[in-house]
């Protein structure tokens, strides 16, 4: 059984510093889940992901139009790539 119900990603682009000539790429997905904090965290262990999760912040919803939700919004480490989170599928 998925512990997941809906996983989304995005991509962010930070703002070049100074000495830099390109600006950095992040990633920020947010996982619809009704999974417990250490439950959620065991997932992403045991798929190779926690080590490149920077944040992970619980959320909580009550918008009417989709329904109540909950979850955690992960910001990936700037060293993160998109193939690196290809194992979000699996959650």
């Amino acid at each position: 059984m998925s512990l997941a119900s809906e996983v989304t990603t995005r991509r962010e682009t930070a703002t070049a510093s100074p000495d830099d000539d390109h600006p950095a790429v992040r990633f920020r997905s947010r996982v619809r889940t009704n999974a417990t904090p250490g439950r959620f965290k065991r997932r992403l262990e045991s798929l190779g992901l926690l080590a490149l999760a920077e944040t992970i912040d619980r959320y909580d919803t009550n918008w009417h139009w989709t329904g109540t939700g909950q979850g955690y919004e992960i910001l990936w480490r700037d060293t993160a790539t998109l193939t690196d989170l290809l194992p979000l599928a699996r959650l």
